[in-house]
C-alpha cells in the first residue's frame, strides 16, 4: 500500500474513534451520573465525624472534615457547619464537608495585682474578659485604691466572656506601733532597732552623759511606750564622748 493512502486510512480511523468517544461522553456518562438516586442530607450538626459517617453510610454518602474553628457554644470535636445543608437533596456518592468546633476560644487571665480599678478594666476588656465580685479590704500603707489578689490567678486558661473577681486595698490609717525604750543602748544599736520598726531617726542632740560611755541614748522622743505610726521620726539626746 501506498504511503499516502496509508495516512488517509489513519487519519480516518482516527475520526472515527474521536466520534464515537463524544458520543459515548454524550449518551452514556449523563445516564450513569442521573442513575444514581438522590437523596436527602441529615442535620450533621452537633455530631462528631464518626457519626456523622455512620449517618451518611446508608445514603452512599461521604464525610470530609475541612477545618477545625473556636466555638462559643459547641464542644470540641463536633460539627457547627456542613456544606451541603440539612434537608439538602443531593446524588449518591457525593461528599459532605463540615467544619468541626475547636471548642470556645481561650486567653490566659491577665495579671491584675498593684493595678488600679480603672487599669484592671481596661485590661479585662481587651481580653474580652469581664470583672467579677470586688472585695474591699483595708490596707495600711496605700497611697491609692490598689488591686491586691485576683480569682482565678495570672496565666489561667479561661473561655472569652469568663469573670475574673479581684480584692481592691483601700488606703487606711497606718497601724501603731508601740514606741520602744531605746535609753541606755548605743547609738548605732538604737539605730537599728528604729530602722527594724519602720520607723526614721531624726535629729541626734549630744550632751554630757555624766560618766556614760560616749554615743549613749540618754533621752529619747517620743518617749517609750508611746503609740507611733509607721514612718514617724524619732529623735535622741546621745552622750558625747
Amino acid at each position: 500500500m501506498k504511503l499516502w493512502k496509508f495516512l488517509v486510512l489513519l487519519g480516518a480511523a482516527g475520526a472515527i474513534a474521536a466520534v464515537l468517544v463524544a458520543g459515548v461522553n454524550f449518551l452514556l456518562l449523563p445516564s450513569l451520573v442521573h442513575s444514581k438516586k438522590v437523596v436527602t442530607v441529615p442535620d450533621l450538626r452537633g455530631a462528631s465525624p464518626q457519626a456523622a459517617a455512620d449517618l451518611l453510610r446508608p445514603l452512599a454518602l461521604e464525610v470530609e472534615v475541612t477545618r477545625t474553628s473556636p466555638h462559643a457554644t459547641m464542644a470540641a470535636g463536633l460539627i457547627t457547619e456542613q456544606v451541603p445543608a440539612a434537608q439538602t437533596g443531593i446524588r449518591s456518592g457525593r461528599l459532605v464537608k463540615v467544619v468541626v468546633s475547636a471548642g470556645p476560644a481561650s486567653t490566659p487571665a491577665p495579671d491584675l495585682v498593684g493595678q488600679s480599678e480603672r487599669q484592671a478594666a481596661i485590661l479585662l476588656d481587651r481580653d474580652a474578659l469581664r470583672g467579677g465580685r470586688v472585695t474591699r479590704v483595708v490596707v495600711p500603707g496605700l497611697a491609692e485604691p490598689t488591686i491586691v489578689g485576683q480569682e482565678p490567678q495570672p496565666g489561667t486558661r479561661l473561655y472569652r466572656g469568663a469573670t475574673v473577681s479581684f480584692a481592691v486595698g483601700d488606703p487606711g490609717p497606718a497601724a501603731l506601733l508601740m514606741m520602744p525604750d531605746l535609753r541606755g543602748q548605743p547609738l548605732a544599736r538604737a539605730k537599728d532597732l528604729i530602722e527594724k520598726a519602720g520607723l526614721k531617726l531624726g535629729r541626734v542632740r549630744n550632751e554630757r552623759g555624766g560618766g556614760r560611755q560616749g554615743n549613749t541614748v540618754l533621752e529619747q522622743k517620743p518617749a517609750a511606750g508611746r503609740r507611733v505610726a509607721r514612718g514617724d521620726e524619732i529623735e535622741l539626746v546621745a552622750s558625747s564622748r
